[in-house]
């Protein structure tokens, strides 16, 4: 038995080495117009479930946040072997491994150069939605991907543009706040219904779908591995019959162990949405099927993508634990609290801007 690391890393085999593949902007007119859109119902049905049972995870990793439980050491890693993908990046070499420790290293795989996100929201009706429960999870994404912050992924992923990173689709799921956990396999479900459906986002590396649960509604990947004991949230990738999938689950952050400290500019609802999310999206670009960006020196940082290491925490003077310590930046005339992520070219965790 051990204390858990700050992320769980699971990684099926064998990996895709597919050519990245970029699909139409769906929703762009309400990206254009910064407009609120509303949500597309789904009702996933039993071919979305079965897709789920049939479908084979190519990866998924979990950030603990600071929550610390004890599991068993067989629930903590498993990597399937690399293999080799398409990005215009090498991996650092050896002398600059020992010397900037923190650096990440290239495994050869995929990387994302530009995608669409697309927000599930799980609705149990009542005052829950969008806004009340996670703030304004829309309209951070529109600003955070014009942002001069998202371009410390351009050395990781090979490209430079601007606004290559933007908010696609929405989707909502009505469905009441049970006692019994959900399952990654029912996340997966419900995913699949918004990529693939007959209103749905589309498949690929082009995009991702961040499914936010509501609060009360907690979410196990295996018994006992839960959003409520061990991880704020995680990104995953999935190879369904008809296509492969990114995907991210955001259960609600405004909570011990996942909340960012007190006084950020937006309050501790809305900002502790924003923090972890990006922490995932960012990883989903650099390191979507396990095998791309990660620290793999023995320096304690083993595993660990570009979030993980600028995890910032905020400590009271009698070292009671306040959450997370994010960066405040401004983008597009608006303050957002959201963590650093970790630049190879400053050896160090940055917030551009």
């Amino acid at each position: 038995m051990r204390v858990i690391p700050a992320f769980l890393r699971v990684v099926a085999g064998p990996l895709l080495s597919a050519v990245v593949i970029f699909s139409a902007a769906t929703g762009a007119s309400a990206q254009q117009s910064g407009a609120q859109q509303k949500p597309t119902v789904l009702k996933p049905d039993a071919s979305d479930k079965m897709a789920a049972e049939r479908s084979k995870l190519v990866f998924r990793k979990i950030w603990a946040g600071h929550k610390a439980p004890v599991l068993p050491q067989s629930k903590l890693v498993v990597r399937a072997e690399n293999k080799q993908g398409d990005s215009s990046e090498g991996s650092q070499d050896s002398q600059n491994a020992i010397r900037y420790p923190g650096d990440l290293e290239f495994h050869g795989g995929v990387t994302v150069e530009m995608l669409q996100s697309h927000n599930i929201y799980l609705l149990p009706g009542g005052s829950c939605s969008s806004a009340s429960c996670w703030g304004d999870p829309e309209g951070f994404l529109r600003a955070l991907g014009k942002s001069e912050f998202m371009h410390v992924t351009d050395q990781y992923v090979g490209e430079h543009a601007s606004d290559r990173y933007t908010l696609g689709q929405n989707f909502s799921v009505f469905q009441a706040i049970s006692t019994t956990p959900l399952t990654d396999a029912d996340v997966q479900a419900i995913v699949h219904a918004a990529a693939a459906g007959p209103e749905g986002g589309g498949t690929g590396y082009g995009h991702i779908y961040h499914v936010f649960l509501p609060p009360g509604q907690d979410e196990c990947i295996v018994p006992g591995v839960c959003a409520s004991n061990v991880f704020c949230a995680y990104h995953g990738s999935v190879d369904f019959s008809d296509g492969h999938l990114l995907y991210s689950v955001e259960p609600f952050a405004d909570v011990p162990g996942c909340t960012v400290r007190p006084g950020t500019p937006n309050g501790t609802l809305t900002d502790s949405t924003n923090n972890v999310l990006s922490h995932e999206l960012v990883e989903a670009i650099t390191d979507p099927d396990g095998d791309a960006w990660w620290n793999s020196a023995d320096n304690g940082l083993f595993g660990e993508e570009i979030g993980d290491e600028c995890s910032f925490l905020a400590f009271t003077p009698t070292g009671a634990f306040l959450g997370f310590d994010p960066s405040i930046i401004k983008v597009q005339g608006k303050q957002y609290a959201l963590q650093p992520e970790y630049d190879n070219s400053a050896h160090a965790c940055t917030a551009k801007q």
